[in-house]
């Protein structure tokens, strides 16, 4: 994969995390009556209408059999922007889920380069 091609990807799953993190703040903001939820929507909806689109500009530069595995680093991504921007905690069985999680992306990727 190009430079570009890397740089889409990473930068879309880092919109993904993002728009993810927005919504989370958003719902629970809106469940607790706290004002400022629909600014915390917007830019859910925003970012993860960012990642979307840099998705699909990454899609049509890549096969999809390379490109599916990459999503998988999300998970990884998702729990580090939750623990730093919401304060959440995995406990062992939470960290050996993405642990394995990344694994199966591992052995994913390698397994079309190969043949």
């Amino acid at each position: 994969m190009s430079a570009l091609t890397w740089t889409l990807v990473l930068v879309s799953q880092l919109a993904l995390v993002a728009g993810q993190i927005y919504l989370k703040r958003a719902m629970s903001r809106r469940e607790h009556n706290v004002p400022g939820w629909q600014g915390q929507m917007a830019l859910g909806i925003a970012t993860m209408t960012i990642w979307f689109l840099l998705w699909l500009g990454a899609m049509a530069r890549v096969d999809l059999s390379q490109l599916m595995p990459m999503e998988g680093i999300s998970p990884l991504l998702i729990v580090i922007g939750a623990m730093l921007f919401l304060r959440e905690r995995l406990d062992w069985r939470g960290w050996s889920g993405v642990a394995l999680t990344c694994v199966g992306v591992v052995l994913v990727s390698l397994s079309g380069h190969g043949n």
